[in-house]
């Protein structure tokens, strides 16, 4: 299973938790997906800036340390406005990052505890792809 054109995207994936982190990025590896995982916000950006492909999604866990989310967002901002953020968030987290960052490109919101199937069709979605499934 792959996206199209995914193989030239890559995916920052910012969390904490080695077991999400690891969870998260198997399931965007097996989509086709080229990850640079992260476990603060320090080294998601780090990575957003040296990677040698495009970054086209970041996804946030809003509980990794290193930068709040309104810190981390303004810094994507000013690195790459067109780059997409998805925030992995708790229950009572949503709303108040709603109005985080200035500019206009996509964020998404994906409550914990989700599915992976969750996460890949949000994924998908962000990311204005199709999925092809190979044999």
């Amino acid at each position: 299973m792959q996206t199209e054109d995914s193989p030239n995207t890559a995916v920052v994936v910012a969390d904490n938790r080695e077991t999400v982190l690891q969870a998260v990025s198997t399931t965007l590896e097996k989509a086709g997906f080229t990850i640079l995982p992260a476990s603060s916000g320090a080294e998601a950006l780090k990575y957003c800036r040296e990677s040698p492909r495009p970054v086209g999604l970041a996804i946030i866990d809003t509980g990794t340390s290193g930068l709040n989310a309104a810190e981390l967002v303004g810094q994507l901002d000013a690195f790459s406005p067109e780059m997409r953020t998805l925030f992995l968030t708790g229950e009572d987290e949503e709303e108040s990052l709603r109005g985080v960052g200035a500019s206009g490109h996509i964020r998404g919101f994906l409550r914990k505890p989700f599915r992976r199937a969750q996460l890949l069709g949000q994924v998908l979605e962000m990311m204005d792809r199709p999925l092809v499934v190979t044999a």
